[in-house]
């Protein structure tokens, strides 16, 4: 008797086990199905403005090293600053809701930077994905006015004048409150390009 209430339980847990792996692995293959990225941001400047990855100004950047977001982006749930128009969960930190990337910039040019080259790959409506456009922002910590949503097809982020010294800023990244399901699968890119003035 004891040895088939000892078969009857392994057996019992080994069929958990099984349905335990495959709900894994379905919910994982469903949840890569629906996760919002951002692949690539390129960087395209003058030869009079150079752009590095480091301090050291040793590594060239042609896109934005971007942080790590295993889960994709999700609408933010901050409060917005009343000043910069940032959620309060967005920032440089490992605990954002957002990307976030460093660029340093070496130049005694003046300059602006310009979003444009906006692409929205999705397996849903091309349509109302393109729709929900407004509700990607971008911005450059502690650089006043630089919020934008990507909702226009070039956008001026920021401009720079007098400038001395290396540049270091912080580019952040991230979904509105207000965004909708239209976005979900998606694979975002676009071009921040430096224009010398």
């Amino acid at each position: 008797m004891e040895k088939k209430s000892v078969a009857a339980t392994i057996l019992v847990f080994y069929i958990t086990l099984v349905f335990a792996v495959i709900g894994v692995c379905f919910s994982v293959y469903k949840y890569q199905e629906t996760k919002i990225e951002i692949t690539t941001v390129a960087l395209v400047a003058p030869a009079n403005i150079e752009l590095y990855e480091d301090e050291k100004l040793q590594k060239k950047a042609e896109q934005l090293k971007l942080s790590d977001m295993q889960l994709g982006l999700k609408p933010s749930t901050g409060e917005l600053d009343s000043e910069t128009q940032i959620p309060s969960t967005i920032t440089n930190e490992g605990t954002s809701e957002g990307y976030y990337a460093d660029v340093f910039v070496k130049t005694s040019t003046n300059y602006k930077i310009i979003v444009k080259n906006i692409k929205i790959e999705t397996k849903l409506d091309q349509i109302a994905a393109n729709e929900e456009r407004k509700n990607i922002f971008i911005a450059i910590k502690d650089v006043a006015n630089s919020t934008k949503s990507l909702k226009e097809d070039q956008i001026e982020l920021a401009k720079f004048e007098n400038v001395s010294a290396t540049q270091k800023l912080t580019f952040l990244i991230w979904l509105g409150s207000l965004s909708g399901e239209e976005l979900e699968g998606s694979k975002i890119s676009f071009t921040l390009e430096f224009v010398a003035i």
